[in-house]
């Protein structure tokens, strides 16, 4: 099994950023929303790309999320919150994550990352507990 993902970046991550979650892993395979002529896509255009191409959509927007895009409807999504929203923290967040041995669970889930945890989405069902990662 690979452990490679395939990121689909969307509009509201900054060019800066882009290039800092570029270089954050080798086993990151990334396309991003700007650099594949998808700059002005809706959210459900940049889901069904993502869809089509097995891609995890990475995302600043907390509104891309597991009420609007249920799961097991998509590949996953990758949802960088929190309250720093500078760039360097939220790529070190992303770092921590991607390193963490965990980022497979990420597939098929929506993932909410902080800096100083990833809570895993897996079901719409709020009887089922997410899974809380600390980074």
């Amino acid at each position: 099994m690979t452990t490679n993902l395939r990121l689909l970046l969307d509009e509201c991550i900054t060019n800066p950023l882009a290039e800092m979650l570029k270089e954050s892993s080798a086993a990151l395979n990334i396309e991003y929303v700007r650099e594949i002529g998808m700059s002005a896509a809706s959210d459900s255009e940049v889901m069904d790309y993502a869809n089509k191409e097995n891609r995890i959509v990475v995302t600043t927007e907390t509104g891309i999320n597991h009420v609007k895009f249920k799961i097991c409807t998509h590949p996953g999504i990758i949802v960088l919150s929190g309250k720093h929203r500078h760039e360097s923290i939220q790529a070190g967040t992303f770092r921590k994550f991607i390193l963490s041995g965990r980022r497979t669970e990420a597939c098929h889930a929506v993932t909410f990352l902080t800096p100083n945890e990833a809570r895993i989405k897996t079901s719409n069902n709020d009887l089922v507990p997410d899974t809380v990662i600390r980074l």
